[in-house]
């Protein structure tokens, strides 16, 4: 593995807490100590073991995290911006939160990242730890190297009985309380996570297990994952303003009867590594269990791998499927190598027909497999790029089913996008520029609804000519 920071400077102190040993109540908030504020005598900060009562870490020192640390029920982790958190390499490094199940509240993870200032999650060891590390030093890292973050918490999923446990960590989530408050996360960048802890059960980067609509996620990044960016299990949990880049699986992922809605993410993918823009199922096996999975996306930009297949994966947009039944607005969807969008088997083939599966003001540009860009009639934007598929990709009912949306097809105008290699290195700019049909507001619709934090982004994607919400806290490194 290449370093991960251009700085490597000499360490004077190595503590180690083990956070359960000593309990708090639910009074106390205690600051871990730090000195230096990265500088030579920094302290660099051995977490291991349970969180109980509210603890503060300190953005001066550097947490290296051991195996599993469990934020217990009714516990609070509050991290600082600017704070460097340290993904063991040896020991799966990742933080949990731990499901309340009437033992108390869910254990609550709190970031407060800034844009100037966010927090990094990023691999290591506590003798290679690293100081100072900020954004704009990292050069490079491997997928997989750290764990991840799970919360696991208390709202209700689709499993019967109410209760599940979480692949990766083992922990039981899910319940009765569709407000269940996990945790405030904010301006935080997960790097190279998704460790495998056994043969097919990865950690994602982020991963949302029963978690309600009580907790905040903004602003965050999943860049250079071995598993999904985002995964939501059940629940009820909103987020805005994601970036899923570089990811070896599916940039978002919703199972388990997740209820919760997306506003502003951006999904790039890796030419060599990657499989499906967003994969929906209500349960592995497409049942009917209730709730059922029905998310909603706004203003997403999807910028696929560019290749039919990256690695053995087959390189669609989103793929909904096993009678998910999510809804997609005021999207771009660009670059797949396969086809744009898949409506995949029976179950999810009749939600789009009642309309519980719904797709409006679309964006589609240059997604291979149906046709090439240059024959995009606007009569034919939808067919050539929403396909029906049981067995083979169908058009059949497709025109039935969304015919009454507006779909366009056209270049985005991106200011700056790499289509044959979108992660390599380089920092994209996926903001539409002028005469981008993007930015047309006849082919948008406004926003609405429960966790939209914008409702007048009335632009096709992620992004309009503005500001780049992306700027001065994201990562876009690549991998050797």
């Amino acid at each position: 593995m290449r370093p991960i920071a251009t700085l490597l400077m000499p360490l004077t102190l190595i503590a180690t807490i083990a956070l359960g040993l000593s309990a708090c109540d639910d009074n106390d908030d205690p600051v871990d100590p730090g000195n230096g504020n990265g500088g030579d005598d920094s302290i660099v900060v051995v977490l291991t073991g349970d969180v109980s009562g509210n603890r503060t870490l300190s953005a001066d020192s550097i947490y290296v995290i051991e195996g599993f640390l469990e934020i217990l029920p009714d516990a609070t982790l509050t991290v600082p911006a600017g704070t460097d958190l340290v993904s063991d390499i040896d020991t799966n490094g990742s933080i949990v939160t731990l499901r309340g199940g009437g033992a108390g509240a869910s254990g609550r993870l709190v970031v407060q990242g800034t844009a100037g200032n966010p927090v990094v999650f990023r691999p290591g060891t506590a003798e290679t730890a690293e100081l100072g590390l900020v954004p704009a030093q990292v050069e490079s890292c491997d997928r997989g190297d750290a764990g991840g973050i799970i919360l696991h918490g208390d709202a209700p999923i689709n499993v019967p009985g109410g209760t599940a446990i979480s692949e990766g960590v083992s922990r039981p989530f899910g319940g009765d309380d569709p407000t269940d408050d996990s945790g405030d996360i904010r301006f935080l960048v997960i790097l190279c996570g998704g460790t495998q802890i056994a043969p097919d059960n990865e950690v994602n980067g982020l991963t949302f297990a029963g978690t309600g609509s009580g907790t905040v996620i903004s602003h965050v990044q999943a860049h250079l994952i071995a598993d999904d960016g985002f995964e939501w299990f059940g629940g009820t949990t909103n987020a805005d303003h994601l970036i899923s880049s570089g990811n070896d699986d599916d940039g978002l992922d919703c199972d388990f009867g997740w209820n919760g809605t997306v506003q502003f993410a951006a999904v790039v993918q890796d030419r060599d590594l990657a499989n499906r823009g967003v994969e929906c199922d209500n349960d592995g096996d497409g049942s009917a269990n209730t709730p059922i999975t029905t998310p909603t996306f706004w203003n997403v930009t999807w910028i696929g791998a560019g290749v039919d297949q990256a690695n053995s994966e087959i390189n669609d947009g989103p793929f909904l499927r096993r009678n998910s039944a999510p809804s997609i607005f005021n999207g771009i969807v660009a670059n797949f190598g396969n086809v744009g969008i898949v409506i995949d088997g029976s179950g999810s083939q009749a939600q789009a027909a009642g309309g519980t599966l719904d797709l409006d003001n679309i964006l589609f540009f240059e997604n291979q497999a149906l046709a090439s860009a240059a024959n995009q009639a606007a009569t034919e934007c939808l067919t050539q790029n929403v396909s029906f598929r049981t067995g083979d990709y169908l058009t059949d009912g497709v025109d039935a089913a969304f015919g009454d949306g507006i779909f366009v097809c056209g270049d985005p105008l991106f200011a700056s996008v790499n289509f044959d290699d979108p992660i390599d290195g380089s920092t994209p700019d996926l903001r539409p520029q002028a005469g981008s049909p993007a930015l047309d507001p006849a082919s948008a619709s406004t926003p609405s609804g429960p966790g939209v934090v914008d409702p007048s982004a009335t632009y096709l994607g992620a992004f309009d000519d503005g500001a780049d919400w992306t700027a001065g806290w994201s990562v876009w490194v690549d991998t050797n």
